[in-house]
């Protein structure tokens, strides 16, 4: 006869519990472990500084301003307009290759200002020129006061039909649509003169928008083709460019 062994039953051990305590401690490790990477992303844009284009005029800070009771950080830019990119300034070409008979702006088509900042521009307009197709543009719009200087003599706007170019910033789709300077610059008689010639200075302050790309062109017809915007008016980097709000 063989004796039953007694066999006491135990409830069955299984690992539901001990899985059910690691889950929540898991999903923690994992969170922190994302968290951790993604402020690290951050943290290294962050630490990255804007670097413009090369060839890019950058503001000078002059110290700050005041301008409607708020004050600003004040910066300038300083540039020119030629009769043709044949010629150099400071000893770098005005334009480097392309058509060396258009005019242009030099010594380059790109500038950056500080975000929200008082930015005064001095031009010195060395080109001929004509009347305007759009009078619109013979006005000084958005600038501080609503006034540029030209000579000394603080104006509104000039003869549309002695106009020589004129500088025109626009903020590009989606970003502060509500940017906009235009400023007319009178011609000089004559198409010959260089860095040594004669010229008009034109000088005008505006507050910069938010940071961004905004392009800037010439609103005066100083193409070659038909209606005289062709040539340079539609070539980059002669009559048009950008100013980087950083």
């Amino acid at each position: 006869m063989v004796e039953e062994a007694e066999v006491s039953e135990q409830p069955p051990r299984t690992a539901g519990t001990r899985r059910g305590r690691s889950k929540p401690l898991g999903f923690a490790i994992t969170l922190v472990v994302a968290l951790a990477f993604f402020v690290g992303i951050g943290l290294l844009f962050h630490a990255q500084t804007y670097s413009a284009p090369a060839g890019t005029l950058v503001a000078t800070r002059v110290g700050t301003s005041t301008v409607n009771g708020v004050s600003l950080q004040h910066v300038t830019l300083a540039f020119n307009t030629y009769p043709d990119a044949s010629g150099t300034h400071n000893g770098v070409a005005v334009h480097p290759g392309g058509n060396s008979a258009w005019p242009t702006y030099g010594p380059t088509n790109q500038f950056q200002v500080p975000a929200h900042s008082l930015v005064t521009v001095t031009i010195r307009q060395y080109d001929s020129g004509g009347s305007l197709n759009n009078a619109w543009f013979d006005k000084v719009r958005g600038t501080v006061g609503g006034t540029a200087t030209i000579n000394g003599k603080v104006v509104t706007s000039i003869n549309p039909n002695n106009v020589g170019h004129t500088f025109t910033v626009r903020g590009t789709p989606g970003t502060d649509p509500n940017f906009f300077v235009n400023v007319p610059l009178p011609l000089v008689p004559g198409d010959s003169q260089t860095d040594n010639g004669k010229y008009e200075t034109v000088t005008f302050s505006f507050v910069s928008g938010a940071k961004g790309l905004y392009a800037w062109n010439c609103e005066f017809p100083c193409g070659t083709s038909v209606a005289s915007f062709g040539g340079p008016m539609n070539a980059y980097g002669y009559m048009s460019g950008f100013v980087h709000v950083v």
